[in-house]
């Protein structure tokens, strides 16, 4: 069992889904599910929905949603001395990307590695080591000499795709694995175990497991399915950045290895209080550790969910990851297999829709 996790996990992260391009995580997620319903489908822009059907036709609808899409970059010009200039899709911390490597997809699909390169130490005037780096200052490095070679000898051109690159591990002493795109393939993965757990149970709900595109420019992908799916309640799964390290917040409220995340608030959402509820009571009820958090910065689908239709009562939930929108991350499986139990949960004994009084 946990083996499976592990190397689905690895395929997952490893592989290439940048937002708009996330083509390959969606035929992942599309064959792991195929095997244990024939409700898939693929809408226009790329969202994935696999839908369990349950026992009642009365019963309620849930709609659990994670994001295909990683964060990288795009070429945005291509200078003389065959050096590349990127923009960002989706958000980072330039702090952490200097000497970073990555693969630039060329137009006959093959990546091209390179390194991500700002002016040496040794060259930097006084007191620029302090700032942080812009990424208007920053290029790749593909080892080209000209505009020329970048076109003809790489094949490159702008527009082309730019994807982080980092390895993957897993760490047996603390049970942590270590990678890229934990935000969100983490939840791929737990929508794609909920699925394979569910088809051997009976569950009154109606499940629909939905694989988004473009929530980091965006929500975009939610936006479009949101009111083309009738869902009675929504629970979106992310990779939650944890707070549990040195110059993090006095009392940390995502720790990695203490639990599931389970958001009260960010300033694009808040947790829909019925919903809440039913999470705690599912909880309590299976003995499964959660961890509260109030989130001052961020967002995810859930902003594009629960304004849908007549509004879908939404919850955020994920696994605690530490070092989220940079080239490598951190989480712990023990978090992840309590998050899983405890969505599993939500499908097999929800058999009503959630109060929407407040």
């Amino acid at each position: 069992m946990k083996q499976h996790s592990i190397t689905l996990i690895e395929r997952l992260t490893q592989a290439s889904g940048l937002s708009g391009h996330e083509k390959d995580i969606g035929d992942i997620f599309r064959k792991e599910l195929s095997v244990y319903t024939d409700l898939i489908e693929t809408d226009n822009v790329g969202n994935v929905v696999a839908t369990f059907v349950g026992t009642n036709p009365e019963g309620p609808a849930i709609l659990f949603a994670a994001h295909q899409d990683e964060i990288g970059f795009i070429v945005s010009d291509i200078l003389d001395n065959g050096f590349l200039r990127i923009f960002n899709i989706g958000g980072w911390n330039t702090v952490t990307l200097p000497s970073s490597p990555v693969k630039v997809q060329n137009s006959e699909g093959r990546m091209i590695d390179g390194i991500i390169g700002q002016l040496s130490l040794h060259f930097l005037k006084k007191g620029a080591t302090q700032q942080i780096p812009e990424l208007e200052d920053l290029f790749v490095d593909i080892g080209a000499s000209s505009a020329d070679e970048v076109r003809f000898l790489f094949h490159i051109d702008i527009g082309a795709l730019v994807v982080p690159v980092a390895p993957f591990s897993y760490v047996k002493e603390k049970d942590v694995v270590m990678s890229k795109a934990f935000d969100d393939r983490i939840g791929i993965a737990a929508l794609i175990e909920i699925g394979k757990r569910i088809a051997h149970e009976e569950h009154q709900a109606t499940v629909m497991l939905a694989a988004t595109v473009q929530e980091e420019v965006g929500t975009r992908g939610a936006k479009v399915l949101a009111n083309a799916l009738n869902a009675d309640m929504a629970i979106i799964v992310e990779g939650a950045p944890a707070d549990d390290i040195p110059g993090g917040p006095s009392h940390p409220q995502t720790r990695v290895g203490n639990g599931a995340h389970v958001r009260l608030f960010d300033p694009t959402h808040i947790g829909h209080p019925g919903l809440l509820q039913h999470i705690d009571e599912v909880a309590h009820e299976s003995n499964i550790k959660i961890q509260k958090a109030v989130r001052k910065g961020g967002g995810t689908d859930a902003v594009a969910l629960s304004l849908a239709q007549k509004g879908i009562p939404s919850v955020v939930t994920g696994v605690p990851v530490r070092y989220a929108h940079s080239h490598n991350c951190l989480i712990s499986l023990k978090d992840y297999f309590s998050l899983i139990d405890l969505l599993v949960g939500i499908c097999l004994h929800t058999t009503k829709t959630v109060s929407v009084h407040r």
